[in-house]
């Protein structure tokens, strides 16, 4: 299975998921913006407009610390690691995979948005996370 896995090229599965979170990113910022109602995200559970303004900034904030992560995991952006934090980096991606697929279930119960739109963008970067997740970095 892992092998099946790492056929599929880590640049473009690190240019995938930079792109996964950029799109999160314009979705929040439209929210923030109020282009786009703010119960159509959050489940629509959100009380407020107030509300969903902090919560967007911080998924804003979350993002953007995601993609730097995807970007350097991949090596899109070329750090050297050592062994330790090659292995810390590794198992920061596999333990958080979990946390990704309970955000495909979140987005499948959600609003008609999240089902139709957001559902697809999270399993694209879901895919794209694994493929990223199970690299040798030692």
């Amino acid at each position: 299975m892992l092998a099946w896995i790492r056929k599929f090229n880590l640049k473009k599965a690190g240019w995938i998921s930079a792109s996964v979170g950029g799109i999160n990113i314009v979705v929040h910022l439209l929210v923030i913006a109020s282009i786009i109602p703010y119960l159509w995200v959050n489940g629509g559970r959100t009380e407020s407009l107030e509300a969903a303004r902090q919560l967007s900034t911080s998924s804003i904030i979350m993002t953007v610390i995601n993609i730097l992560i995807a970007l350097i995991a991949s090596q899109i952006i070329p750090v050297k690691l050592n062994r330790f934090f090659g292995i810390v980096l590794s198992a920061f991606l596999i333990v958080t995979l979990p946390l990704t697929l309970v955000g495909v279930v979140q987005q499948f119960l959600g609003t008609t948005f999240e089902k139709c739109v957001m559902s697809i963008v999270t399993i694209i970067g879901f895919c794209s996370d694994t493929r990223i997740a199970f690299e040798k970095r030692w």
